[in-house]
């Protein structure tokens, strides 16, 4: 009896182990910071990091109530780490909507108007590219006071399963990445944002991964809110560090001088 009663009492003790050998696993951050280097290497390593700014073409889709809406053709202009131009449509039809520290605005050709950008939209636009999945691999996760936390292994979706990192930044606000188990390029980001006084969760999906030279960019992005899918983009043509001119974010004085 006394035998049996310590052999239980070594299959606890080792059980107990072998528990918390996990919990102290997923939460080292230096596991975390080596999951991120392995994507960011994925990416491209150094020509990834170097990309100053971005031009994409494609489509881009509204998603109601998670029914698919009709694609419109973008142009997008993004100059790292905080300014974005989208273009959507042409002529009569086309619709600019630009964010920068300078200033934040709107043309409309339908309705023949430029104007500010309301608090929501620059706060949306702000929370948005905060979490943005190449402003956090490359700077994010290294700001000062941000905490790694590894995860493990996770569903990122049905049946779809990942390695995921948790990055805490110092204000409070987090996101969560998943990588592919084999390539280490990212699955999917998880983060909430906050709209009309509600938190809202937010999930963006990454697929059809492709060489542009030496780098890669996934030309299919699936966004989600609330676990509904709100958008899609889908890029036709990208190209990375282009000479993309200041006055594109500049507010045009009037509807005259938009180009």
């Amino acid at each position: 009896m006394r035998l049996k009663y310590a052999f239980f009492l070594l299959l606890i003790i080792s059980c107990l182990s072998t528990i918390s050998a996990q919990d102290q696993d997923e939460n080292d951050p230096a596991r975390a910071a080596a999951l991120i280097r392995l994507a960011i290497k994925a990416r491209g390593g150094d020509a990834y990091l170097k990309i100053l700014s971005l031009i994409g073409k494609g489509q881009y889709t509204i998603f109601e109530k998670g029914v698919s809406g009709i694609p419109q053709s973008f142009i997008d202009y993004i100059v790292y780490p905080d300014r974005e131009r989208t273009e959507f449509g042409k002529g009569d039809t086309k619709f600019i909507q630009t964010n920068s520290t300078a200033a934040n605005w709107v043309y409309d050709a339908p309705q023949k108007m430029i104007r500010d950008q309301t608090d929501e939209q620059v706060k949306d636009f702000q929370q948005g590219i905060r979490r943005d999945i190449d402003n956090v691999l490359r700077r994010g996760w290294q700001e000062t006071g941000a905490k790694l936390v590894y995860l493990g292994r996770r569903e990122a979706w049905k049946n779809t399963f990942s390695e995921a990192v948790r990055i805490e930044f110092q204000d409070g606000s987090t996101v969560t990445l998943h990588f592919d188990m084999r390539s280490h390029l990212p699955l999917m980001s998880e983060f909430t944002t906050i709209a009309e006084g509600k938190t809202v969760e937010n999930q963006v999906r990454f697929f059809r991964w492709v060489d542009l030279g030496g780098i890669q960019f996934p030309m299919l992005q699936d966004f989600y809110r609330g676990n509904q899918q709100s958008g899609r983009v889908a890029y036709e043509e990208v190209t990375f560090n282009p000479q993309i001119p200041d006055k594109l974010f500049t507010k045009p004085a009037s509807i005259k001088e938009v180009k």
